[in-house]
């Protein structure tokens, strides 16, 4: 299944919007629009693309999970 494209499609599939922010990486500080999912977790997306801001991040490498 296809990560949703629209907000309506993102809210069809059960996600909610919380509220706007920007990425805490200094080298980033990108714009994000903050999203709980179904499963209840935080996720960031772009603004305007409402892509997942892992995928486009410049730190995403800060906020990695170690599995160690």
């Amino acid at each position: 299944m296809p990560f949703p494209k629209t907000k309506d499609e993102l809210e069809a599939a059960g996600y909610r919007y919380v509220n706007s922010g920007q990425c805490t990486a200094q080298s980033c500080l990108a714009p994000v629009e903050w999203w709980r999912t179904p499963k209840n977790a935080k996720m960031p997306l772009d603004v305007g693309t409402l892509e997942p801001h892992w995928a486009t991040c410049k730190a995403v490498a800060k906020f990695r999970k170690r599995t160690t």
